[in-house]
Protein backbone atom coordinates (compact mmCIF):
# COMPACT_ATOMS: atom_id res chain seq x y z
CA UNK A 1 0.00 0.00 0.00
CA UNK A 2 0.87 3.56 -0.50
CA UNK A 3 2.39 5.02 2.74
CA UNK A 4 0.84 8.32 1.80
CA UNK A 5 -3.08 7.02 1.07
CA UNK A 6 -5.30 7.04 4.56
CA UNK A 7 -8.70 5.80 4.43
CA UNK A 8 -12.07 7.80 4.78
CA UNK A 9 -12.86 8.92 8.16
CA UNK A 10 -16.31 7.81 8.16
CA UNK A 11 -16.03 4.88 5.65
CA UNK A 12 -17.38 2.65 8.50
CA UNK A 13 -20.37 4.52 9.89
CA UNK A 14 -22.90 2.21 8.01
CA UNK A 15 -21.85 -0.50 10.45
CA UNK A 16 -22.12 0.55 13.93
CA UNK A 17 -22.62 -3.07 15.40
CA UNK A 18 -19.09 -4.34 13.72
CA UNK A 19 -17.74 -1.33 15.55
CA UNK A 20 -19.38 -2.00 18.98
CA UNK A 21 -18.13 -5.31 18.49
CA UNK A 22 -14.43 -4.47 17.80
CA UNK A 23 -13.62 -2.32 19.60
CA UNK A 24 -13.87 -3.81 22.70
CA UNK A 25 -12.02 -6.82 21.12
CA UNK A 26 -9.08 -4.58 20.36
CA UNK A 27 -8.90 -2.55 24.12
CA UNK A 28 -9.28 -6.23 26.07
CA UNK A 29 -6.73 -8.07 23.67
CA UNK A 30 -4.29 -5.72 23.32
CA UNK A 31 -3.38 -5.69 27.26
CA UNK A 32 -1.30 -9.01 28.74
CA UNK A 33 -0.88 -9.36 31.98
CA UNK A 34 0.51 -6.58 34.69
CA UNK A 35 3.02 -6.89 37.25
CA UNK A 36 3.73 -4.55 40.14
CA UNK A 37 7.42 -3.47 38.25
CA UNK A 38 6.74 -4.90 34.93
CA UNK A 39 5.96 -2.07 31.89
CA UNK A 40 2.29 -2.80 30.80
CA UNK A 41 2.24 -4.47 27.40
CA UNK A 42 -0.35 -3.59 24.45
CA UNK A 43 -0.56 -5.49 21.11
CA UNK A 44 -1.82 -4.11 18.30
CA UNK A 45 -2.79 -6.44 15.24
CA UNK A 46 -2.69 -6.02 11.44
CA UNK A 47 -1.75 -7.46 8.15
CA UNK A 48 1.98 -7.02 6.69
CA UNK A 49 1.98 -5.71 2.96
CA UNK A 50 4.18 -4.81 0.41
CA UNK A 51 5.12 -1.10 0.67
CA UNK A 52 4.37 0.31 -2.53
CA UNK A 53 5.06 3.94 -5.12
CA UNK A 54 2.63 5.21 -7.45
CA UNK A 55 4.75 7.02 -10.12
CA UNK A 56 2.48 9.68 -11.64
CA UNK A 57 3.88 12.79 -14.00
CA UNK A 58 3.93 16.20 -13.01
CA UNK A 59 3.46 17.40 -16.29
CA UNK A 60 1.13 16.65 -19.09
CA UNK A 61 1.93 14.83 -22.46
CA UNK A 62 2.28 12.05 -24.82
CA UNK A 63 4.29 9.12 -23.82
CA UNK A 64 7.14 9.18 -25.93
CA UNK A 65 8.89 6.05 -24.77
CA UNK A 66 8.30 3.16 -21.51
CA UNK A 67 11.37 1.51 -20.85
CA UNK A 68 9.77 -1.07 -18.63
CA UNK A 69 7.19 -4.02 -18.43
CA UNK A 70 5.58 -5.43 -15.21
CA UNK A 71 7.37 -7.38 -12.97
CA UNK A 72 10.75 -5.87 -14.04
CA UNK A 73 13.08 -5.02 -11.46
CA UNK A 74 14.39 -1.18 -11.86
CA UNK A 75 17.07 0.53 -9.74
CA UNK A 76 16.56 3.74 -8.48
CA UNK A 77 17.43 6.81 -10.74
CA UNK A 78 16.63 4.04 -13.50
CA UNK A 79 14.59 5.94 -16.93
CA UNK A 80 11.18 4.34 -16.46
CA UNK A 81 9.29 6.54 -19.09
CA UNK A 82 9.79 9.83 -21.41
CA UNK A 83 7.24 12.05 -22.06
CA UNK A 84 7.28 13.75 -25.45
CA UNK A 85 9.68 16.97 -24.77
CA UNK A 86 10.23 18.68 -28.56
CA UNK A 87 7.97 21.53 -27.70
CA UNK A 88 9.81 22.37 -23.99
CA UNK A 89 13.31 22.03 -25.61
CA UNK A 90 12.38 24.67 -28.39
CA UNK A 91 10.76 27.42 -25.86
CA UNK A 92 14.00 26.49 -23.36
CA UNK A 93 16.25 27.61 -26.83
CA UNK A 94 14.05 30.63 -26.99
CA UNK A 95 14.37 31.35 -23.27
CA UNK A 96 18.20 30.40 -23.00
CA UNK A 97 18.26 33.31 -25.64
CA UNK A 98 16.59 35.52 -23.78
CA UNK A 99 17.89 35.02 -20.79
CA UNK A 100 21.59 35.50 -22.53
CA UNK A 101 20.43 39.11 -24.39
CA UNK A 102 18.98 40.37 -20.99
CA UNK A 103 22.79 39.85 -18.97
CA UNK A 104 24.65 40.92 -21.81
CA UNK A 105 22.30 44.45 -22.08
CA UNK A 106 22.97 44.12 -18.15
CA UNK A 107 26.45 43.86 -17.72
CA UNK A 108 26.70 46.50 -20.45
CA UNK A 109 24.49 49.08 -18.39
CA UNK A 110 26.74 48.21 -15.20
CA UNK A 111 29.79 48.74 -17.22
CA UNK A 112 32.22 52.03 -17.01
CA UNK A 113 31.05 54.83 -19.41
CA UNK A 114 33.21 53.56 -22.60
CA UNK A 115 34.56 55.97 -24.84
CA UNK A 116 33.29 54.83 -28.11
CA UNK A 117 30.35 56.01 -26.67
CA UNK A 118 31.17 59.38 -25.52
CA UNK A 119 32.65 59.35 -29.02
CA UNK A 120 29.56 58.98 -30.53
CA UNK A 121 27.44 61.09 -28.76
CA UNK A 122 30.38 64.46 -29.70
CA UNK A 123 29.71 63.94 -32.69
CA UNK A 124 26.14 64.09 -32.86
CA UNK A 125 26.32 67.07 -30.89
CA UNK A 126 28.47 68.50 -33.18
CA UNK A 127 26.41 67.64 -36.29
CA UNK A 128 23.28 69.13 -34.38
CA UNK A 129 25.55 72.03 -33.74
CA UNK A 130 26.27 72.51 -37.37
CA UNK A 131 22.40 71.91 -38.67
CA UNK A 132 21.88 74.50 -36.24
CA UNK A 133 24.67 77.35 -38.21
CA UNK A 134 23.07 76.54 -40.85
CA UNK A 135 19.39 77.03 -39.98
CA UNK A 136 20.70 80.74 -38.31
CA UNK A 137 22.03 81.14 -42.00
CA UNK A 138 19.01 80.70 -43.79
CA UNK A 139 17.56 82.68 -41.47
CA UNK A 140 19.54 85.91 -41.41
CA UNK A 141 19.31 85.10 -45.63
CA UNK A 142 15.60 85.03 -46.00
CA UNK A 143 15.25 88.13 -43.39
CA UNK A 144 18.24 89.99 -45.57
CA UNK A 145 15.88 89.32 -48.87
CA UNK A 146 12.86 90.71 -47.05
CA UNK A 147 14.66 94.15 -46.19
CA UNK A 148 16.22 94.49 -48.99
CA UNK A 149 15.08 93.94 -51.84
CA UNK A 150 17.55 95.15 -54.13
CA UNK A 151 19.59 92.27 -53.03
CA UNK A 152 16.97 90.01 -54.54
CA UNK A 153 17.83 91.31 -58.05
CA UNK A 154 21.66 90.71 -58.00
CA UNK A 155 20.69 86.84 -56.65
CA UNK A 156 18.33 85.84 -59.83
CA UNK A 157 21.29 87.63 -61.51
CA UNK A 158 23.57 85.35 -60.16
CA UNK A 159 21.44 82.52 -61.03
CA UNK A 160 20.86 83.09 -64.19
CA UNK A 161 24.53 82.76 -64.32
CA UNK A 162 25.04 79.59 -62.39
CA UNK A 163 22.04 78.47 -64.53
CA UNK A 164 23.81 78.90 -67.52
CA UNK A 165 27.14 77.38 -66.59
CA UNK A 166 25.48 74.28 -65.23
CA UNK A 167 24.03 73.60 -68.67
CA UNK A 168 26.50 74.34 -70.32
CA UNK A 169 28.51 72.31 -68.30
CA UNK A 170 25.87 69.49 -68.61
CA UNK A 171 25.49 69.74 -72.26
CA UNK A 172 29.83 68.97 -72.05
CA UNK A 173 29.13 66.10 -69.75
CA UNK A 174 26.98 64.75 -72.09
CA UNK A 175 28.94 64.86 -75.28
CA UNK A 176 31.59 63.14 -73.22
CA UNK A 177 29.99 60.41 -72.34
CA UNK A 178 28.99 59.74 -75.75
CA UNK A 179 32.09 60.23 -76.87
CA UNK A 180 33.54 57.42 -74.07
CA UNK A 181 30.71 55.31 -74.97
CA UNK A 182 32.14 54.74 -78.43
CA UNK A 183 35.22 54.31 -77.36
CA UNK A 184 34.32 51.59 -75.43
CA UNK A 185 32.64 49.96 -78.58
CA UNK A 186 35.24 50.46 -80.77
CA UNK A 187 37.73 48.55 -78.31
CA UNK A 188 34.97 45.84 -77.79
CA UNK A 189 34.48 45.40 -81.94
CA UNK A 190 38.54 45.04 -81.83
CA UNK A 191 38.61 43.06 -78.88
CA UNK A 192 36.45 40.43 -80.78
CA UNK A 193 38.11 40.74 -84.21
CA UNK A 194 40.78 39.43 -82.66
CA UNK A 195 39.08 36.59 -80.19
CA UNK A 196 37.53 34.93 -83.45
CA UNK A 197 40.82 36.07 -85.84
CA UNK A 198 40.91 36.66 -89.47
CA UNK A 199 39.22 33.75 -92.10
CA UNK A 200 41.45 33.25 -95.00
CA UNK A 201 40.64 31.15 -98.21
CA UNK A 202 43.47 29.26 -99.90
CA UNK A 203 43.88 28.93 -103.68
CA UNK A 204 43.14 25.39 -103.19
CA UNK A 205 39.75 26.44 -101.63
CA UNK A 206 40.68 25.64 -98.24
CA UNK A 207 39.28 28.09 -95.67
CA UNK A 208 41.64 28.83 -92.43
CA UNK A 209 41.69 31.41 -89.24
CA UNK A 210 44.70 32.85 -88.36
CA UNK A 211 44.40 33.93 -85.18
CA UNK A 212 46.33 37.25 -83.05
CA UNK A 213 48.71 37.00 -81.32
CA UNK A 214 48.24 36.32 -77.42
CA UNK A 215 49.43 39.72 -76.45
CA UNK A 216 47.47 41.42 -79.23
CA UNK A 217 44.08 40.34 -77.72
CA UNK A 218 44.97 41.09 -73.87
CA UNK A 219 46.14 44.55 -74.90
CA UNK A 220 42.27 45.05 -76.89
CA UNK A 221 40.68 43.36 -73.50
CA UNK A 222 42.50 45.74 -71.62
CA UNK A 223 41.74 48.61 -73.47
CA UNK A 224 37.79 47.26 -73.47
CA UNK A 225 38.23 47.26 -69.98
CA UNK A 226 39.30 50.77 -69.71
CA UNK A 227 36.90 52.29 -71.99
CA UNK A 228 34.28 50.60 -70.04
CA UNK A 229 34.96 52.36 -67.23
CA UNK A 230 35.75 55.58 -68.44
CA UNK A 231 32.01 55.40 -70.13
CA UNK A 232 30.74 54.58 -66.95
CA UNK A 233 32.62 57.56 -64.66
CA UNK A 234 31.95 60.02 -67.96
CA UNK A 235 28.19 58.93 -67.56
CA UNK A 236 27.98 59.26 -64.35
CA UNK A 237 29.54 63.14 -63.88
CA UNK A 238 27.14 63.89 -66.80
CA UNK A 239 23.86 62.26 -64.76
CA UNK A 240 25.93 64.57 -61.75
CA UNK A 241 26.21 67.50 -64.06
CA UNK A 242 21.70 67.09 -65.17
CA UNK A 243 21.30 67.21 -61.64
CA UNK A 244 22.98 70.55 -60.89
CA UNK A 245 21.49 72.11 -63.67
CA UNK A 246 18.42 71.09 -62.75
CA UNK A 247 18.75 72.66 -58.96
CA UNK A 248 20.03 75.75 -60.51
CA UNK A 249 16.75 75.79 -62.15
CA UNK A 250 15.36 75.36 -59.25
CA UNK A 251 16.96 78.15 -57.38
CA UNK A 252 16.29 80.75 -59.91
CA UNK A 253 12.42 79.36 -60.21
CA UNK A 254 12.17 79.96 -56.37
CA UNK A 255 14.22 83.58 -56.48
CA UNK A 256 11.23 84.50 -59.36
CA UNK A 257 8.19 83.33 -57.25
CA UNK A 258 10.00 85.65 -54.46
CA UNK A 259 9.81 88.88 -56.82
CA UNK A 260 6.54 88.32 -58.42
CA UNK A 261 4.76 87.29 -55.01
CA UNK A 262 5.93 90.13 -51.97
CA UNK A 263 4.02 87.62 -49.46
CA UNK A 264 6.63 84.98 -50.47
CA UNK A 265 9.45 86.42 -48.21
CA UNK A 266 7.63 86.42 -44.93
CA UNK A 267 6.71 82.94 -45.50
CA UNK A 268 10.76 81.94 -46.07
CA UNK A 269 11.10 83.86 -42.78
CA UNK A 270 8.52 81.70 -41.51
CA UNK A 271 9.86 78.27 -42.49
CA UNK A 272 13.48 79.10 -41.77
CA UNK A 273 12.46 80.34 -37.98
CA UNK A 274 10.58 76.54 -37.74
CA UNK A 275 13.59 74.95 -39.30
CA UNK A 276 16.03 77.10 -37.12
CA UNK A 277 13.85 76.13 -33.75
CA UNK A 278 13.66 72.52 -34.22
CA UNK A 279 17.88 72.38 -35.15
CA UNK A 280 17.94 74.39 -31.32
CA UNK A 281 15.96 71.49 -30.02
CA UNK A 282 17.77 68.69 -31.58
CA UNK A 283 20.74 70.13 -30.01
CA UNK A 284 19.52 70.44 -26.85
CA UNK A 285 18.89 66.68 -27.11
CA UNK A 286 22.44 65.84 -28.45
CA UNK A 287 23.84 67.90 -25.59
CA UNK A 288 21.88 65.54 -22.73
CA UNK A 289 22.40 62.64 -24.64
CA UNK A 290 26.17 63.40 -24.09
CA UNK A 291 25.79 63.99 -20.68
CA UNK A 292 23.61 61.28 -19.85
CA UNK A 293 26.22 58.89 -21.54
CA UNK A 294 29.36 60.76 -19.72
CA UNK A 295 27.06 60.46 -16.06
CA UNK A 296 26.54 56.84 -16.46
CA UNK A 297 23.18 54.98 -15.78
CA UNK A 298 20.91 55.37 -12.95
CA UNK A 299 20.45 53.23 -10.28
CA UNK A 300 16.46 52.80 -11.25
CA UNK A 301 17.79 51.80 -14.74
CA UNK A 302 20.25 49.23 -13.41
CA UNK A 303 17.60 48.09 -10.94
CA UNK A 304 15.32 47.81 -14.35
CA UNK A 305 17.71 45.66 -15.96
CA UNK A 306 17.87 43.34 -12.84
CA UNK A 307 14.35 42.42 -12.90
CA UNK A 308 14.46 41.64 -16.54
CA UNK A 309 17.48 39.80 -16.07
CA UNK A 310 15.91 37.58 -13.16
CA UNK A 311 12.68 37.20 -14.67
CA UNK A 312 14.39 35.93 -17.93
CA UNK A 313 16.50 33.98 -15.64
CA UNK A 314 13.39 32.78 -13.73
CA UNK A 315 11.59 31.49 -17.07
CA UNK A 316 14.90 29.65 -18.00
CA UNK A 317 15.05 28.02 -14.92
CA UNK A 318 11.02 27.08 -15.26
CA UNK A 319 11.46 25.34 -18.24
CA UNK A 320 14.68 23.50 -17.52
CA UNK A 321 12.87 21.99 -14.11
CA UNK A 322 10.07 21.08 -16.84
CA UNK A 323 11.95 19.44 -19.09
CA UNK A 324 13.73 17.58 -16.63
CA UNK A 325 10.21 16.09 -15.56
CA UNK A 326 9.55 14.53 -18.54
CA UNK A 327 11.61 12.07 -17.53
CA UNK A 328 9.80 9.46 -15.08
CA UNK A 329 12.75 7.89 -12.77
CA UNK A 330 12.66 5.07 -10.27
CA UNK A 331 12.55 6.62 -6.86
CA UNK A 332 14.00 3.64 -5.42
CA UNK A 333 15.39 -0.12 -6.00
CA UNK A 334 11.87 -2.27 -6.72
CA UNK A 335 9.74 -4.10 -9.30
CA UNK A 336 7.13 -2.57 -11.49
CA UNK A 337 3.94 -4.46 -10.24
CA UNK A 338 1.66 -2.36 -12.74
CA UNK A 339 1.51 -0.30 -15.91
CA UNK A 340 -0.89 2.00 -16.73
CA UNK A 341 0.13 3.38 -20.04
CA UNK A 342 1.77 2.96 -23.33
CA UNK A 343 4.11 4.92 -25.28
CA UNK A 344 1.48 7.17 -28.11
CA UNK A 345 -0.91 7.57 -25.05
CA UNK A 346 -1.51 11.28 -23.45
CA UNK A 347 -1.05 11.66 -19.70
CA UNK A 348 -2.07 14.45 -17.48
CA UNK A 349 -0.20 15.40 -15.05
CA UNK A 350 -0.84 13.84 -11.57
CA UNK A 351 -2.15 10.56 -12.92
CA UNK A 352 -1.13 7.57 -12.04
CA UNK A 353 1.58 5.78 -14.89
CA UNK A 354 3.65 2.54 -12.69
CA UNK A 355 2.91 0.96 -9.45
CA UNK A 356 6.58 -0.20 -7.86
CA UNK A 357 7.03 -1.96 -4.69
CA UNK A 358 10.19 -2.04 -2.61
CA UNK A 359 11.52 -6.04 -2.03
CA UNK A 360 13.00 -5.85 1.41
CA UNK A 361 10.40 -2.94 3.04
CA UNK A 362 7.31 -3.67 4.32
CA UNK A 363 4.18 -2.14 5.83
CA UNK A 364 1.70 -2.58 8.20
CA UNK A 365 -1.38 -0.54 9.58
CA UNK A 366 -2.74 -1.25 12.82
CA UNK A 367 -6.05 0.59 14.86
CA UNK A 368 -4.60 2.71 18.16
CA UNK A 369 -7.72 3.75 20.47
CA UNK A 370 -8.31 7.79 21.13
CA UNK A 371 -7.07 7.13 24.60
CA UNK A 372 -3.76 5.81 23.75
CA UNK A 373 -3.02 7.65 20.31
CA UNK A 374 -0.51 9.66 22.80
CA UNK A 375 1.47 7.07 23.21
CA UNK A 376 2.41 6.91 19.36
CA UNK A 377 4.64 9.25 17.72
CA UNK A 378 6.16 9.63 13.95
CA UNK A 379 9.42 7.92 14.21
CA UNK A 380 9.29 6.15 17.10
CA UNK A 381 10.78 2.29 16.38
CA UNK A 382 8.73 -0.40 18.10
CA UNK A 383 8.97 -4.55 18.03
CA UNK A 384 6.74 -6.32 15.86
CA UNK A 385 5.99 -10.15 16.07
CA UNK A 386 4.75 -12.43 13.65
CA UNK A 387 3.44 -16.60 14.08
CA UNK A 388 5.93 -17.43 11.20
CA UNK A 389 9.20 -16.40 13.18
CA UNK A 390 8.70 -17.43 16.74
CA UNK A 391 10.53 -15.69 19.34
CA UNK A 392 11.70 -13.03 16.89
CA UNK A 393 10.67 -9.41 17.08
CA UNK A 394 11.37 -6.95 13.86
CA UNK A 395 11.85 -2.89 14.44
CA UNK A 396 8.69 -1.51 13.01
CA UNK A 397 9.13 2.30 12.80
CA UNK A 398 6.21 4.46 12.80
CA UNK A 399 5.93 6.09 9.58
CA UNK A 400 2.56 8.08 10.11
CA UNK A 401 -0.28 8.81 11.98
CA UNK A 402 -3.94 9.76 10.86
CA UNK A 403 -5.32 12.37 12.02
CA UNK A 404 -8.74 11.29 10.95
CA UNK A 405 -11.09 9.25 13.25
CA UNK A 406 -11.15 5.96 11.37
CA UNK A 407 -14.81 4.11 13.25
CA UNK A 408 -17.13 6.43 14.59
CA UNK A 409 -20.47 7.15 14.85
CA UNK A 410 -22.07 10.49 13.68
CA UNK A 411 -21.63 11.95 17.13
CA UNK A 412 -20.72 10.27 20.51
CA UNK A 413 -22.86 11.13 23.45
CA UNK A 414 -21.42 9.33 26.24
CA UNK A 415 -17.28 7.72 27.36
CA UNK A 416 -18.59 4.28 26.30
CA UNK A 417 -18.96 5.70 22.49
CA UNK A 418 -15.52 7.94 22.50
CA UNK A 419 -14.06 4.92 23.21
CA UNK A 420 -14.47 3.58 20.27
CA UNK A 421 -12.71 6.06 18.16
CA UNK A 422 -9.67 4.84 16.34
CA UNK A 423 -6.69 6.01 14.41
CA UNK A 424 -5.00 3.95 11.86
CA UNK A 425 -1.01 4.20 12.42
CA UNK A 426 1.41 3.06 9.63
CA UNK A 427 4.46 1.02 10.54
CA UNK A 428 7.35 0.38 8.27
CA UNK A 429 9.26 -2.81 8.56
CA UNK A 430 12.39 -4.35 7.69
CA UNK A 431 12.59 -7.40 5.63
CA UNK A 432 16.31 -8.42 4.84
CA UNK A 433 16.38 -11.99 4.92
CA UNK A 434 12.74 -11.94 2.63
CA UNK A 435 10.95 -14.05 5.35
CA UNK A 436 8.32 -11.76 5.69
CA UNK A 437 5.03 -12.36 3.28
CA UNK A 438 2.51 -9.93 2.40
CA UNK A 439 -1.00 -11.23 4.06
CA UNK A 440 0.50 -12.08 7.31
CA UNK A 441 -0.63 -11.04 10.38
CA UNK A 442 1.42 -9.62 12.53
CA UNK A 443 1.49 -7.82 16.08
CA UNK A 444 2.61 -4.52 16.60
CA UNK A 445 3.56 -4.50 20.32
CA UNK A 446 3.62 -1.30 23.05
CA UNK A 447 5.06 -1.18 25.83
CA UNK A 448 4.33 1.33 28.68
CA UNK A 449 5.21 2.30 32.01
Amino acid sequence: MSRTVFSNPYSAIRIPLLILTLVPILLTGCTTVQGASEPQERRFTGFLENETLVLAPEISGRILAMAVEEGDEVQAGEELARLDDSYIRLQLAQAEAQAARAEAELAQLKAAVRPEDVAVAEARVRQAQAALDAADIALADAIELRDHPQELEVQIAQARAALKEAQAHARAAQHQARAAELEMQMWGEIARDLANGVTVTLPDGTVVTVGAPPEKKQQANTQWNLASQKAWQAWSQAKQAKNAAAQAQAALDDLLRQKENGQEGEAQIVAATNARNQAAAALKQAQAALEAVKAGPSREQIAAAEAVAAQARAAREALATALAKARILAPADGVILERYFSPGEVIASGQQLLRLTRPGRMTITIYAPASMIDDFRVGDILPLKVDSAPGREYDARILAISDQPEFTMRQSQNIAERAAVVYAVILQIENPDDLLRPGLPADVILRTP
